[in-house]
């Protein structure tokens, strides 16, 4: 009889783990929804001061990187994508079990929300983050209708379909994904997309909410204040604002005051904060990463002069989030390399310590060119008109091919590289860079550039002075 129950104990315990394996190498890990709650999790217990809780509005319009920098606060953005107030309460709740923040940020776009169900992949994305408890079933059961409870609550009718997606990522620890390390729910939106400014300062009329809408609106304010938390709603600037929307905005507006919770449409302040969406927009919806900058630094202030946040920075246990910080800003680097084509300031854009920048003189390309010799010249480089190849790391040359064959491996945490120089078929030497088996090369004469950043692991920028555009810089 002992024999048969540790029989039955073993294989329960065995198929448990084989699930937890299964489970965890096919479930989905989108950004937005899941992999926010899912980092959530591994958060040292009450180490959030400042919870911001939305959908895209609220995870990239607010910056973690710059309530750091800026004002040392320890933030985090729990939301997805087009998330409905349904998901955004039991969110809320679910947080609430291992953390106590000194203020709840809503981010109340969702607000105009005038259904009650989302698509699938809404529905997936702002559920399946959560651990298996009672508010993810009654999170799931607010999210589609009663006849489909049970196709979204076996998790695995929906993990079966990605058998053809899946990537060696699924098998890795955050994907393979630095970003993921320290990772606090920022999305950061690189796009620019120039747009008008829409003045709605002069809208003051009312539309309803929705009815289900409403009610979980209710339902968070009133969750924050039974847990004595303070809590703020904001709307964060967004050129796509309708009259319409600013009239359920003004609504919100009402119910906020009702509670006598702090509500502030920043639609009304753009040019207080400086924003300029020409320039500061990703899309009508969002703020690109210049935008959302400027808003957080304007929304920081307010937010701590109202309330007692710390300033962690410094501190040990907070670690994560200067590393976080650090990356963020790392990743607008890079992002203002790739936007970088004057001939005469870019080679000090590529003295970034954490770069592997490796330049390649190919084809016909004149070193005596103006253009080349000068940035040749700020590289550390002598140019040789037989051509050549150069590997630059912490601003200095740490590998040069000569003028004949030659080749050289190096490997990141994550990623292998061959850098070679060797003869054709017609007896003519080419320069290769190769990464993960994909050769980089932008054009066959000029001066090729691949940069690559050890700290985000991610090829950052391929470009190149072309001798056929008079050594202008192409990408």
């Amino acid at each position: 009889m002992k024999k048969t129950i540790l029989r039955i104990v073993c294989f329960m315990l065995v198929l448990g783990a084989t699930l937890y394996g299964v489970n965890r190498v096919f479930k989905v890990k989108y950004l937005d929804g899941i992999y926010s709650m899912t980092k959530f999790y591994e958060l040292d217990k009450n180490s959030v001061d400042v919870l911001f809780l939305g959908s895209s509005h609220a995870f990239e319009n607010f910056n973690t990187g710059t309530m750091w920098d800026e004002f040392g606060n320890a933030s985090y953005i729990l939301g997805g994508s087009f998330q409905p107030l349904w998901n955004t309460y039991y969110y809320l709740k679910e947080a609430l079990k291992t953390q106590t923040p000194k203020v709840i940020v809503l981010e109340g776009y969702m607000t105009k929300l005038d259904e009650d169900y989302m698509d699938d992949s809404r529905i997936i994305k702002n559920n399946y983050g959560m651990h298996w408890s009672l508010n993810r079933l009654n999170s799931l059961k607010a999210s589609a209708p009663r006849e489909r409870w049970a196709e979204f609550m076996l998790a695995n009718e929906q993990y079966h379909k990605r058998y053809t997606e899946l990537s060696s990522g699924d098998f890795l620890k955050n994907q393979n994904y630095t970003l993921y390390d320290d990772w606090k729910g920022l999305g950061l939106n690189m796009a620019t997309t120039p747009l008008e400014m829409i003045d709605v300062t002069t809208i003051d009329d009312r539309k309803e909410l929705y009815g289900k809408t409403e009610k979980y609106y209710r339902m968070i304010i009133e969750l924050a204040k039974s847990k004595d938390i303070p809590i703020v709603v904001v709307i964060s600037p967004y050129a796509g604002i309708t009259e319409e929307r600013m009239q359920q905005f003004n609504k919100a507006y009402d119910i906020a005051k009702e509670y006598d919770v702090p509500y502030i449409n920043y639609n009304l302040f753009i040019e207080d904060m400086g924003l300029e969406f020409l320039t500061d927009a990703a899309d009508p919806a969002h703020l690109n990463y210049k935008g959302n900058q400027k808003f957080t630094a304007y929304f920081g202030r307010w937010l701590n002069s109202e309330f007692d946040i710390p300033d962690h920075r410094g501190d040990k246990d907070y670690e994560s989030w200067q590393r976080n910080a650090d990356y963020i800003r790392e990743m607008i680097y890079n992002q203002q390399l790739l936007e970088c084509y004057n001939t005469d300031t870019i080679s000090l854009k590529l003295c970034n310590e954490n770069y592997w920048v490796v330049i390649s003189i190919d084809g016909s390309a004149d070193v005596y060119n103006p253009v080349v010799s000068k940035f040749l010249n700020d590289m550390g480089i002598e140019g040789d008109e037989d051509g050549g190849m150069w590997l630059r790391e912490n601003n200095g040359v740490i590998w040069a091919s000569g003028s004949e064959s030659s080749k050289q491996y190096i490997r990141s945490k994550s990623h292998d590289f061959c850098l070679e120089r060797r003869p054709d078929e017609n007896g003519f030497y080419a320069n290769y860079v190769i990464m993960d088996r994909v050769s980089y090369k932008m054009v066959p004469d000029g001066i090729n550039v691949v940069v690559f950043d050890s700290k985000t692991e991610c090829m950052v920028d391929v470009f190149a002075f072309d001798k056929n555009c008079d050594y202008a810089i192409v990408r």
